[in-house]
């Protein structure tokens, strides 16, 4: 062992010495080449680039397929320690000539896109990634909650990007004027990709059932919830047609912001915060729909966050939380008053209203809490909503897609 280190500090050195020796005879500075990454000025910003990120990253037709957009380079040879023998930069591309005689080039544009600094990486988060979130009130509804017209989002991809853009950012947005058919919600969801399909169906009816499976299925007041949390993949934003409002009293939806919500517990409520983000809760659905049996069960905290502490997924559904407690006795308790304080916030800060016939209500289910009031059909009036699940893989999908198309993004593949 002491023999191969001492071969592999000579090796090291001698690395240095020709990587010294390169630097003078093509007159680079000698410590952009003592390093593991390589600075450059594009467009007054001084940035790094790792070299193995660089030769990993080679858009060559040997490294790159094109078409497939898909990275073929062959890793079972990658070498983590490679180095520039030789750097070209003109105007707009860059050009590394590595030390076993492969050449890259990169567009200067393409490379900035992609550079580490904190500002840039935030860009392309925003940009790219997903849209940034923003929080809100019920008495704020009224100005976040944006209208958009059925038909200009099946005909103009300007009309579509806009909608999934506010859905996305505020967890909520209202398309008018759709057609009083079944099939009417199909081709919204036809201009994003496909639906979600649960056990209630590929798209679900929403309507008082008196032998129901499903407590949403009735006319009876309709608790804060967000839908089947009992799924480990669960449907990420749920569209409601409206095609029979009811006449009654009552009928109207409540939604409430699951991310600000969590925001404010954790200002003010740390210790419930704690409970709410780490004790896992047992969530089920058991029944038979269509002639299908199902036993659903998954188990998530009401707040799940990433390794940032940023929110990623609200379970909430009192009809849908097992009896089975997976913590420990002493929790129990404290737990269960966590949880009504999480209730009890939702509907403070909720927004209340009612939906017209040819309203597609279209909101984020691992955000939002939604609820409804009691009503009452009758013989001439029977309340009637048409349902789908999209996922937010599709949705973010068709985002990127359309801001490709529409912003002109060249530097994004």
């Amino acid at each position: 062992m002491f023999v191969l280190n001492r071969v592999q500090s000579i090796n090291n050195i001698f690395r240095q010495v020709n990587l010294i020796k390169n630097a003078l005879e093509n007159n680079y500075p000698l410590k952009r080449w003592l390093h593991d990454h390589l600075t450059l000025a594009i467009l007054g910003e001084n940035l790094s680039f790792p070299y193995v990120w660089l030769r990993d990253n080679c858009q060559c037709e040997m490294c790159f397929h094109q078409s497939a957009r898909s990275r073929i380079l062959d890793w079972s040879n990658f070498d983590l320690d490679v180095k520039p023998r030789d750097v070209v930069r003109d105007e707009n591309s860059l050009q590394v000539t590595w030390t076993d005689g492969h050449k890259s080039k990169f567009d200067l544009n393409w490379l900035k896109f992609r550079s580490f600094t904190a500002d840039n990486q935030q860009r392309y988060n925003e940009a790219i990634y997903k849209p940034k979130k923003i929080t809100w009130s019920g008495e704020q509804f009224q100005k976040i909650c944006t209208k958009h017209e059925y038909d200009e989002i099946l005909n103009s991809d300007k009309g579509l990007y806009n909608w999934l853009l506010k859905l996305s950012t505020y967890g909520v947005a209202l398309i008018q004027n759709t057609p009083n058919s079944e099939t009417a919600i199909d081709s919204i969801v036809e201009r994003i990709g496909f639906t979600k399909r649960t056990h209630y169906g590929v798209k679900f009816i929403v309507q008082h059932v008196a032998n129901t499976s499903n407590v949403a299925y009735l006319s009876s007041n309709l608790q804060m919830h967000t839908d089947l949390p009992y799924y480990e993949y669960c449907p990420g934003a749920n569209l409601l047609h409206c095609l029979v409002q009811t006449k009654s009293l009552g009928g109207e939806n409540l939604l409430s912001d699951g991310h600000f919500i969590a925001e404010h517990i954790k200002e003010n409520y740390p210790d419930q915060y704690k409970l709410l983000t780490e004790v896992e809760v047992e969530w089920s659905d058991i029944g038979t729909e269509d002639k299908n049996d199902f036993f659903k069960l998954y188990r998530a905290p009401v707040i799940c966050l990433d390794k940032h502490g940023a929110v990623t997924r609200i379970n909430f559904s009192i009809p849908q939380r097992g009896s089975h407690f997976p913590g420990t006795i002493d929790m129990v308790k404290p737990w269960y008053e966590a949880h009504r304080l999480f209730l009890a916030l939702n509907h403070r800060f909720s927004a209340k209203f009612k939906t017209k016939e040819g309203d597609i209500l279209a909101f984020d289910n691992i955000r939002l809490l939604h609820g409804r009031n009691a009503y009452e059909d009758n013989n001439d009036n029977v309340r009637k909503l048409i349902g789908a699940y999209v996922d937010w893989d599709e949705i973010y999908s068709r985002l990127r897609c359309l801001k490709i198309k529409l912003k002109s993004e060249d530097t994004v593949y």
